[in-house]
């Protein structure tokens, strides 16, 4: 029985991972859903599927999971652990790419670009539908500071806005050295900023931050920006607060569900900008996470620890 590594993931790229398990005895094939089997060793898993205790179960001789994504929430690390397997996401493939689809989307918020496309089309011809605004000099809140979210601010430094930050995992003295202000809290962020730009990674604590309270905390006539996870936003309350006019809009590259169903309500809200999920990809980015991802699998089944960004260790 030869072992295999099974890749489910919709962009997978088979010959990345049979370039690094080159001599290792494995086959390497591309599934459309989770395998089972005791001859499944290595599994390459976008966030599309979920692995987790029960699919565990049915995978015995799984040693190493590794996603070709930045996020991980898929995965039930408990239970990779708990099983003796390896487990690892990928970080720093498209970070550029995510910084400046959030920056484009800040910009095309304050300018108005998209809003006044669609009013011309619609017959109109009048800027006081979406009135741009100085980019400049405009404060640019950015949550979650870890890498992402530094290249972000430092791409709205460039452009000459003020920018303010919170993480509660990050000291205000890097922060500082960054050039940015730290806030004390995400409630003071929302408060000041006329652009908030998420960068956080979902998480059980994360899971619906940005709540009613937060957005009733948002500077009136501010704008929302999400290219991180949809989870971290409260999507009914994001609706209301557009609704009432008390956000200006908001630009989202990700939906809690993708591609939004008919009838989806963020298709009706107003100001609303929306991407399908694109924030990551580029020719480079769209290679990276599978280098990373095959270079992690070989490691494991060669008998060493992946080579970077493990998210959890066999118990």
């Amino acid at each position: 029985m030869t072992a295999r590594v099974v890749l489910v993931d919709q962009w997978s790229d088979v010959l990345e991972v049979e370039r690094a398990c080159a001599g290792l005895g494995v086959s390497v094939e591309r599934r459309d859903v989770i395998p089972s089997g005791p001859d499944v060793v290595g599994l390459v898993a976008g966030p599309d599927f979920a692995v987790g205790a029960q699919e565990v179960a049915g995978l015995p001789g799984l040693r190493v999971v590794a996603t070709p994504s930045t996020g991980f929430d898929h995965l039930d690390l408990v239970a990779l652990a708990a099983a003796g397997v390896w487990a690892t996401n990928v970080s720093g493939y498209c970070d550029d790419e995510v910084a400046d689809h959030a920056i484009a989307m800040t910009v095309d918020l304050l300018r108005g670009v998209t809003l006044l496309d669609r009013s011309v089309r619609a017959g109109e011809w009048d800027y006081a539908c979406s009135f741009p605004r100085r980019i400049a000099r405009a404060t640019f809140g950015v949550v979650g500071f870890g890498r992402i979210g530094r290249v972000a601010a430092a791409r709205g430094l460039a452009l000459g806005m003020r920018v303010v930050a919170f993480d509660a995992f990050v000291g205000e003295e890097a922060m500082r050295e960054a050039g940015v202000v730290p806030c004390a809290s995400l409630h003071r962020l929302m408060a000041v900023a006329d652009v908030v730009t998420l960068h956080a990674a979902l998480t059980d604590a994360t899971r619906g931050l940005v709540d009613a309270a937060a957005l009733a905390a948002m500077r009136p006539g501010s704008f929302l920006v999400n290219c991180s996870r949809a989870g971290l936003v409260d999507a009914a309350a994001l609706g209301a607060a557009l609704r009432s006019g008390h956000l200006a809009g908001c630009a989202l590259d990700v939906l809690p569900v993708e591609p939004p169903l008919a009838g989806d309500p963020a298709l009706e809200w107003p100001r609303t900008i929306i991407n399908p999920h694109a924030a990551w990809a580029s020719d480079e980015s769209m290679r990276l996470p599978y280098v990373f991802a095959a270079n992690n699998v070989a490691a494991v089944l060669r008998g060493g620890e992946p080579e970077r960004d493990v998210v959890a260790r066999p118990a």
